[in-house]
């Protein structure tokens, strides 16, 4: 008989047992069926892409997290998908640009990203997310998509969850006018990104010259502009610039809708959030559970997307981490 410890899986990767099993598909059908109830259709995507197709929809931190092989029948490189919508923009704009606008789709796969050789964490992870593609970006249009996201957790029987909400053209837009170096833009969006205002400040004050003193004032108010819904008022009361207040202008409004349906109390605004920074375009958001530190759903709009595969439209999205998701049920059991 065959030594059982030497029939194993890859790393990264696990079975399935059914008690699990059952409870990823009542996750699965009760988020699914609030899709359909707010007219999403679903999707089925292929597991391969060519790596060149693929690639014009990632961003590159998921472009270093690849599997990659030849394609014996081309000799083109083939890639496992690391992320549905890219996917998904290249369907719609070689399949259904015939459609009509907006397009609600959505999708229940599995993703395989790789690790670096001393990180353990899972490779294959099972999604469910929903996109949005319209002619026009529309606040209304997000508010209804974090809307139906919170709706899901809260048909899940999920209580005890926040959306952190963003807005990456308000970052992008101070970003912008800095006149600094590639290597120190990355360095400030760092400290941004983890509340250091003592490293922002040394940035700053080493590049005072370039970067103006009215600059130089939004930059370090990033690391304090997180908080509950009137941290947009706070922002708006101190930033002068029309195209700015603009962005703050649109997550206002989001905010209001998401609040006026019910969740008022289940919404965080993190203004320096610059997660994805050269992928999404406006809002972004991502949803925490308890006490949980990594997120069970991310999310946003990403304008661009869409245009890299030859069709010049909006689309906004999200998806959940089914995994995380029965975590947090089993736990609350």
């Amino acid at each position: 008989m065959k030594d059982p410890s030497s029939i194993s899986l890859p790393r990264g990767v696990r079975d399935i047992l059914p008690e699990e099993a059952e409870r990823i598909y009542s996750v699965e059908t009760t988020i699914t069926d609030v899709f359909h109830r707010q007219g999403f259709r679903r999707v089925i995507t292929p597991l391969v892409e060519y790596v060149d197709v693929l690639s014009r929809g990632l961003d590159e931190r998921l472009k270093e997290r690849l599997f990659k092989f030849i394609d014996p029948l081309t000799g083109r490189v083939v890639a496992i998908r690391p992320d549905i919508t890219p996917q998904i923009a290249r369907m719609v704009a070689t399949k259904m640009r015939t459609e009509g606008l907006p397009l609600k789709l959505y999708y229940n796969e599995n993703i395989f990203r790789s690790t670096k050789p001393d990180d353990t964490s899972t490779v294959e992870l099972l999604q469910i997310g929903a996109e949005y593609i319209s002619e026009k970006a529309l606040p209304e249009i997000d508010a209804e998509m974090i809307t139906m996201a919170m709706e899901a957790l809260n048909r899940l029987g999920i209580e005890d969850f926040r959306v952190d909400i963003g807005e990456m053209g308000f970052i992008k837009g101070i970003m912008a006018g800095l006149n600094v170096s590639a290597g120190t833009e990355e360095l400030i969006k760092d400290a941004i990104a983890k509340k250091d205002g003592g490293a922002l400040k040394e940035l700053v004050d080493e590049n005072m010259d370039t970067i103006g003193e009215e600059a130089a004032r939004l930059l370090l108010s990033l690391t304090e502009l997180y908080g509950d819904t009137t941290v947009v008022d706070r922002a708006l009361e101190h930033v002068k610039e029309e195209g700015l207040r603009e962005h703050l202008l649109y997550v206002k409004k989001v905010v209001d809708i998401v609040g006026s349906n019910g969740f008022a109390d289940n919404i965080t605004i993190d203004l320096g959030e610059v997660r994805g920074f050269a992928y999404y375009t406006g809002i972004i958001f991502e949803c925490f559970c308890g006490r949980m530190s990594s997120p069970v759903l991310s999310g946003g709009r990403y304008d661009n997307l869409m245009a890299s595969y030859g069709y010049d439209v909006k689309s906004t999205g999200f998806a959940f981490d089914v995994a995380g998701l029965v975590a947090i049920l089993s736990r609350e059991v």
